[in-house]
């Protein structure tokens, strides 16, 4: 099979991660070239409109819809519960006069969930237009607009515009990341040529989370999670007075064990009176460990 057609370990873009994902990939491709449905006409968009998938998460508290229709949205979905379990184990913690700030939300599986069924109040933040647009479809999709407020800005350690570092135009990519001077996060891990040739940079506005706190906007939070994919740092620098607010109880953030800039990260959070109660990395739950090298990150819950 063609490398660039079947990739079973590959990051962030939307290819075929197994033989049967690659025969019904090229199958429809086929059935997409046999009825013109990729041609410009009303029959191919109403028909693209038509279908409009969605997947259906079964939880224990009951079903949340998320917007199908591409590989790596089927994935987050179908992962859910075994990729990170002790994040679903953190937000069933919540009540519902808990307030929760989520930094890096991608499409919203972890916002949804903690508004539908923790009925917690929460700020899902997220800077990429199509991760931030299917983030607000799933909010609808689930009814959960009363609880969950999307933000489509980056977070980071002062306020401005900045370039958003789009690594693969796809639907939940991740490993995108703001900056404001041509700075890159030193584990990021690269992308061969083929996969960034259509990288783009979109000019998004960043603030810092100490901002946030001053707008009567935002409800302070309770609990916060911050998953970026490499900024944790800069987003900790813009953090201090968040970080010492009375209200504020736990921190569940992603590290890289590499990175000796997120290493200090603990230390910190230390001084200011938070104690480390869990540490997992995220490769614990997978079968194929073969690029934790690449990318050795571990979740990090505190509390106080």
């Amino acid at each position: 099979m063609p490398d660039k057609a079947y990739q079973p370990n590959a990051l962030g873009s939307d290819v075929a991660r197994n033989p049967r994902q690659y025969v019904l990939r090229r199958l429809a491709g086929a059935l997409v070239r046999l009825f013109g449905l990729n041609r410009s006409g009303e029959f191919a968009t109403e028909f693209a409109q038509a279908i409009q998938p969605i997947t259906r998460l079964r939880t224990p508290q009951g079903e949340m819809l998320c917007r199908g229709g591409h590989g790596r949205l089927v994935w987050r979905v179908r992962s859910f519960h075994e990729e990170e379990p002790d994040t679903i184990k953190w937000l069933d913690a919540l009540q519902p006069t808990d307030v929760l700030w989520d930094v890096g939300a991608n499409v919203g599986m972890y916002s949804v969930y903690a508004a539908r069924f923790r009925r917690s109040k929460v700020f899902a933040f997220e800077p990429e237009a199509q991760n931030y647009a299917l983030l607000v479809e799933n909010i609808s999709l689930n009814r959960a607009g009363d609880l969950c407020k999307p933000v489509m800005c980056a977070i980071f350690a002062a306020q401005g515009f900045g370039g958003l570092e789009v690594r693969y135009v796809t639907k939940g990519g991740a490993y995108n990341h703001f900056g404001r001077g041509g700075d890159r996060p030193v584990y990021a891990p690269e992308p061969s040529s083929a996969e960034a040739s259509g990288a783009v940079t979109q000019m998004v506005f960043g603030t810092s989370l100490d901002e946030l706190l001053r707008d009567p906007m935002f409800v302070p939070p309770t609990h916060l999670k911050i998953d970026v994919d490499g900024r944790e740092p800069e987003i900790i620098d813009g953090a201090g007075a968040l970080l010492q607010h009375a209200g504020l109880r736990s921190v569940l953030i992603e590290l890289c064990r590499s990175s000796s800039r997120d290493m200090e990260i603990p230390g910190r959070l230390e001084k200011l009176g938070f104690k480390l109660v869990s540490q997992r990395s995220n490769w614990d739950y997978r079968e194929d460990r073969s690029r934790e090298n690449e990318n050795p990150t571990v979740n990090m819950i505190f509390s106080r």
